[in-house]
């Protein structure tokens, strides 16, 4: 029997972590114990979005049998199964969980704790570890930079949002990749703060070809877009500048990067590695990353 823990006092946040599905069943139950295991959650349920695989579904149904709740719509992809599972909770606040993810002991409870002690945070959120096909620890933003987000995305798929501030940025709308770069900028064009929690909160499971692959394919077409989904945060691009916590010399070459005669593609990988050698965040680590890289090249745009 899969069990949640009991609501906590009025004083705390309580805590939901949702997990969507398709297709999923190979791993989906290990994402779901590793929820399960966390010392602080309130709320947890898996979104069968539309799944066709008859073992998944098989699955699932086991997982309901153990206590699981499992909500189910028609398949809509990751943006709309997660805000069905927010439609389907009430936790003050939400965490997104891939199926073939797993969150590591205490993440939730560090994580909720954060935005306990500072009401004016809509998110909070940790590194993650890769594992699969590539294995590093990724390193994530210190905060919710309203300059460098209109460049690129340093913060992980997953993080800790605060449901208010979630439904008033209006969740996880875009389809087809970058749902929650997306979100992001919704909240950080309302003035919305987040901060990083100095721990490995979750494995990230990379085996082949991934939607975030997928995604990496379209960055030129769904960068454009996102540009037109959020015309006030590019358009206070040069005060956002002034104000911006990256680094200086990130904020110097994040621009001149993006004004090569390069494919959208090629500059997203040049100002990652920017990003990275400006955060200080290792150069073996970066040059195993270009060599991992390099054997999962995604086409270029």
């Amino acid at each position: 029997m899969v069990e949640v823990n009991p609501p906590g006092s009025g004083e705390r946040g309580r805590v939901a972590v949702v997990i969507p599905c398709f297709n999923d069943g190979e791993t989906v139950p290990a994402a779901v114990r590793s929820a399960a295991a966390q010392d602080r959650l309130d709320e947890l349920v898996v979104v069968d979005d539309g799944s066709t695989d008859p073992s998944t579904i098989a699955v699932l149904a086991r997982l309901e049998e153990t206590g699981v709740r499992v909500a189910r719509r028609a398949n809509g992809g990751l943006g709309l199964a997660r805000m069905t599972g927010v439609e389907a909770t009430s936790a003050d606040y939400v965490f997104p969980l891939d199926a073939d993810d797993r969150l590591l002991p205490g993440a939730l409870s560090a994580l909720a704790d954060k935005l306990d002690a500072n009401p004016g945070l809509a998110l909070v959120w940790g590194d993650y570890q890769l594992f699969g096909t590539r294995h590093y620890l990724q390193r994530t933003a210190d905060t919710l930079d309203r300059w460098q987000i209109t460049y690129q995305n340093d913060l992980p798929a997953s993080a800790l949002v605060r449901r208010s501030a979630l439904l008033a940025a209006g969740g996880w709308e875009l389809r087809g990749g970058y749902e929650d770069w997306d979100l992001w900028m919704a909240l950080a064009e309302r003035g919305e703060r987040g901060a990083r929690v100095p721990l490995v909160v979750y494995e990230y499971r990379q085996h082949g070809p991934r939607m975030l692959g997928d995604s990496a394919n379209k960055h030129g077409d769904t960068y454009r877009l996102l540009q037109t989904r959020h015309v006030q945060l590019f358009a206070d691009r040069r005060r956002a500048w002034r104000q911006s916590q990256a680094p200086l010399p990130l904020r110097v070459m994040l621009p001149v990067i993006f004004s090569l005669p390069l494919s959208a593609s090629h500059r997203r990988q040049i100002a990652g590695a920017a990003n990275h050698v400006a955060h200080r965040r290792g150069l073996r680590l970066l040059a195993s990353r270009v060599r991992s890289n390099g054997r999962h090249a995604a086409p270029s745009d």
